[in-house]
């Protein structure tokens, strides 16, 4: 019966991966820090135990960096109608949610004193028309004086005032759409008495849809009028709804550092005033660029590290990143097109590391010009089933494995909880490699901002990265 550590064998593995990062000098330097040098690749061990992987084949694509803040959708146009004048109301003619014209009839309050108002108006006026008809003839002929002319046209005048005015009053009587709109709230009902002032209905004109932003004054010269965006809203999740920079505010608020920038928004029909937005400024892009997942990024050192698969092993490259996406990053140096990059089951994995291919998935770019489902969608049973091997000799509860490889199936990420550090196998309850906690408790303060920094590029908040160095430095977060 095979009594060897498991945990020994884990250690072994780590080890010899640190070893590795230290390049054409790795076994002076192991030596040197009681590490043992990384095993040739052709004796990295027997092929029957290769680790399952899934691979990418690396290709071209577009990739951009964005500027991410968080804003609520606001129409362009939107009034609330109020009575002008008294009355109950007689008719309605719209309902919330109807879409109506400019000038579309909403309702009527009763109209019929303002109607009589308007008719003695008009009867005043007329006479007051016929009086100074007379006078202006008897004035050309010479037969009365200058004073009775100028009373008859004053009069005139002020019963032409009366009556627009009273014409005035009739026709607040029906309240009428101000420009093409969504009716989005009515405040009033059938029969009500209303008075000046009282809000009717609410209108809206959804196109286009507006997005107030604000943004630190640090980044004002990244955003300019005109600049693409696209917003991503709850409702909707996945969907991606285009936006540009349609105005920028000229001033810096004081108190808090930043300007308002305001987006003209493509709701597409189906975005509404007052929803929550995260927005995306698109401030640079890339193209025919080799971008990679930042899933396949592992942390074991403080630089940026992947894996490629080359004739059944595992070959440790380092890379330098350009542009950052929310799932994708650029490889500047480092990878090639074409190269088989390891993008589950890097866990653990040293270079030299015997590996099996189990699925060779299409770049994203094939996937998505093929239409094919994105990669990712759930590890082969052998996958999981070396998983589930390889957590229990990390020393996991068969019902921590469980759970880890169901949110997996689920999307959570490969072997770990939902937020985890990719590669973090889990030490002490910690999230964190072994080698890793060693490397965090025996961190200078310089090494160890870095080690927070790199932390946080995996996704990490700042309350687990604190939370996890306090546990680790205070000694509850050692390796068993």
């Amino acid at each position: 019966m095979n009594t060897t550590n498991p945990s020994a064998i884990l250690a072994s593995v780590l080890l010899l991966g640190l070893a590795a990062c230290g390049g054409s000098g790795g076994a002076a330097d192991g030596a040197a820090s009681g590490r043992p040098p990384a095993a040739p690749g052709g004796a990295a061990g027997d092929r029957s135990t290769a680790v399952p992987v899934r691979v990418e084949a690396i290709g071209r694509r577009t990739i951009s960096q964005y500027l991410q803040t968080n804003g609520s959708l606001e129409a362009e146009n939107e009034v609330d109608l109020v009575a002008r004048t008294s009355g109950p109301v007689v008719e309605l003619f719209a309902e919330e949610g109807r879409l109506v014209r400019a000038g579309q009839l909403l309702a009527r309050i009763d109209e019929r004193e303002p109607k009589n108002q308007a008719a003695i108006a008009r009867v005043a006026r007329d006479e007051a028309q016929l009086a100074f008809d007379r006078a202006k003839t008897s004035w050309d002929e010479g037969l009365v004086s200058r004073e009775a002319y100028d009373g008859a046209l004053s009069r005139l005048a002020s019963t032409s005032a009366q009556l627009e005015s009273a014409e005035i009053q009739l026709a607040y009587t029906e309240i009428r759409a101000p420009f093409d709109a969504l009716v989005v709230t009515r405040n009033i009902r059938q029969a009500q008495f209303v008075t000046p002032g009282t809000t009717l209905f609410r209108v809206s004109d959804f196109t286009p849809l507006l997005c107030r932003v604000e943004i630190p004054e640090k980044d004002l010269p990244r955003v300019r009028v005109g600049q693409p965006a696209h917003l991503v809203v709850e409702a909707f999740p996945g969907e991606r709804f285009p936006a540009s920079v349609a105005r920028l505010r000229p001033t810096v608020d004081p108190a808090t550092g930043t300007f308002t920038a305001t987006l003209e928004v493509e709701g597409q029909g189906r975005l509404r005033p007052g929803m929550f937005a995260s927005v995306y400024l698109e401030t640079e892009t890339r193209r025919d660029a080799v971008v990679i997942p930042r899933d396949a990024l592992v942390l074991d050192s403080l630089g940026d590290t992947v894996y490629v698969a080359a004739d059944g092993l595992a070959a440790r490259r380092e890379v330098r990143l350009g542009l950052r996406d929310s799932d994708s990053v650029e490889v500047v140096e480092g990878l090639a097109e074409g190269d088989l990059l390891i993008v589950l089951g890097q866990e653990g994995l040293a270079d030299g590391t015997p590996v099996k291919v189990l699925e060779e998935a299409p770049s994203a770019a094939a996937a998505a010009a093929a239409g094919a489902p994105p990669a990712g969608a759930g590890p082969p049973p052998d996958a999981l089933e070396a998983m589930r091997q390889r957590m229990k000799e990390r020393g996991l509860s068969d019902q921590e494995i469980e759970q880890r490889l169901a949110e997996r199936r689920q999307g959570a990420g490969p072997e770990a909880e939902p937020g985890a550090v990719p590669g973090a196998a889990g030490a002490a309850g910690t999230g964190m490699p072994p080698f890793m906690v060693e490397r965090i408790k025996n961190a200078t303060p310089e090494e160890l901002v870095r080690i927070k920094a790199r932390m946080k590029e995996f996704g990490m908040s700042d309350e687990r990265i604190e939370s996890t160095v306090k546990q680790i430095r205070d000694g509850d977060g050692g390796s068993s």
